[in-house]
């Protein structure tokens, strides 16, 4: 788990989706990180692969569907 040997790199201010991407990239825990994620809005940082704004979105869009994530 990557996010082990470098968590400052998780939480950098502007990391961009594609760079979410490629830190969590090949990670066994990467569904599970993001299903964590999505359920605790007040997290910072690259979580499953996924940036704050896309959790912001993918729970935005979750909630107009009425269906899970």
């Amino acid at each position: 788990m990557r996010c082990r040997a470098d968590p400052d790199a998780y939480f950098a201010d502007g990391v961009r989706a594609s760079g979410a991407r490629a830190l969590c990239a090949g990670c066994g825990f990467l569904e599970a990180c993001r299903v964590y994620a999505l359920d605790r809005p007040a997290l910072w940082g690259v979580w499953g692969g996924t940036t704050r704004l896309e959790r912001v979105s993918l729970r935005r869009r979750a909630a107009a569907d009425g269906g899970p994530r």
